[in-house]
């Protein structure tokens, strides 16, 4: 097993506010003080000939130390200052991990097991639970099939399905927050990713 201790501190980072701006880009800001700081454990195992698997976890705090948000007041037109302290930087989830299991069950053929999670992650760096991204598990699973010395080098025939369980996810987003009619209202959009699906390749070596 291999295990990374990261530690980042940073004067004036460049960050992501979780707004789009007029031709979908992402705009970024400078933070004062801020740093990431993480764990990252990484390992893999071979049980025996037809089984092996690998997997990788990493937990962290990314934090701004400091933040003024600016709310645009449609009421009157002014812009609200709001303080906040401590708070997680944006589109950056404490916890990410993934895992491989691999099986040859047959001379030239393998299935693989694809595994992802992701945790809760924020839109902007106000850390509002109404300005979230859930956290998600996702499943895939490839089979490949390898051909060799069949006109060409090598043949590899591929079929996966991504996605097995159908989870409904969205892993990106924007968020525009505003005052309107004396209250603060979030303007959420998501980017959701497809439900079960699947694909076929084909690789061939020369």
């Amino acid at each position: 097993m291999v295990k990374t201790l990261i530690l980042l501190i940073y004067k004036d980072q460049l960050v992501l506010t979780g707004k789009l701006n007029d031709v979908g880009n992402y705009t970024r800001i400078n933070v004062p003080n801020s740093y990431r700081l993480g764990i990252e454990l990484q390992g893999g195992y071979i049980f025996n000939k037809w089984m092996n698997a690998t997997a990788n976890f990493t937990l962290s705090s990314n934090k701004i130390k400091s933040f003024t948000e600016y709310l645009d007041n449609y009421d009157d037109g002014s812009q609200k200052p709001v303080q906040h302290s401590n708070t997680d930087i944006s589109f950056s989830p404490s916890i990410i991990s993934a895992a491989t299991v691999n099986f040859l069950p047959f001379k030239n053929t393998e299935l693989t097991l694809l595994s992802k999670y992701v945790g809760k992650q924020y839109l902007d760096n106000t850390q509002d639970n109404l300005r979230m991204l859930t956290g998600f598990y996702t499943q895939d699973v490839r089979v490949s099939y390898t051909i060799k010395h069949l006109l060409f080098n090598e043949w590899n025939i591929v079929g996966q399905v991504n996605n097995v369980f159908n989870t409904m996810y969205e892993p990106n987003g924007a968020t525009y927050p505003y005052i309107y009619g004396g209250e603060v209202v979030n303007s959420n959009y998501y980017f959701p990713m497809a439900g079960t699906n699947f694909m076929i390749a084909v690789n061939v070596k020369l």
